[in-house]
């Protein structure tokens, strides 16, 4: 396991047998192994639950890992067993770790600082050979469009009707109840969640 760190696997509607617990942990390690430097000091959370809305693909596999600079990855699976999901959401994480990697290279070879991400002496010395390709592809994210708009204050129940009136993925406002801005979404289980931030923070 990857130094400071501690793998968290956790159930909902559904017992983690220590059989799971194993495969889980095994196909963890593939994690630990190409991104310790990444994940070290930081806890891998690995949820597993059942859908029941969902028959054909019941199982839901959940991962999420918070990394330095306040920096999230997470992905999530649905497939027909706990053991598929798991390797679904193993491979969608690799994939997340692996651009996020890209990312951080990318700016170190082009002499750009990475304190951003928290990460002031990642492997500055060598570039690893399988991620020089990666780079060369790598294209830095461009915001083409800004959209502004007035904010409605509102109850969170009111942005759900909202939100399902315009047909996009969320809907944002200003909740009256705290004076925040947030948002709601639709979650898989066909139930509304609610976004809102704690604080507000801008650094310089």
């Amino acid at each position: 396991m990857t130094v400071g760190s501690q793998t968290i696997i956790e159930g909902k509607n559904i017992e983690i047998t220590e059989a799971i617990r194993e495969y889980a942990n095994s196909k963890l390690t593939r994690i630990h192994k190409h991104f310790d430097s990444l994940i070290q000091n930081h806890d891998i959370r690995m949820v597993l639950s059942v859908l029941k809305k969902n028959r054909d693909k019941s199982q839901k596999a959940e991962i999420t890992i918070n990394l330095k600079g306040g920096h999230v990855i997470r992905c999530q699976s649905s497939e027909a067993n706990v053991y598929a999901g798991i390797d679904t959401v193993i491979d969608k994480i690799d994939g997340q770790l692996r651009k996020y990697k890209t990312k951080i290279y990318s700016k170190i070879h082009n002499g750009k600082s990475v304190k951003e991400y928290g990460l002031e002496n990642f492997e500055r010395d060598e570039l690893p050979e399988d991620f020089a390709s990666h780079i060369q592809d790598y294209i830095e994210p461009e915001i083409i469009k800004v959209k502004r708009f007035r904010m409605k204050a509102m109850e969170p129940e009111q942005a759900v009707e909202m939100l399902d009136d315009c047909g996009h993925n969320f809907y944002m406002f200003l909740n009256i109840f705290s004076n925040r801005i947030a948002a709601v979404y639709k979650r898989e289980d066909n139930g509304y969640g609610l976004i809102e931030p704690e604080f507000l923070q801008v650094n310089n």
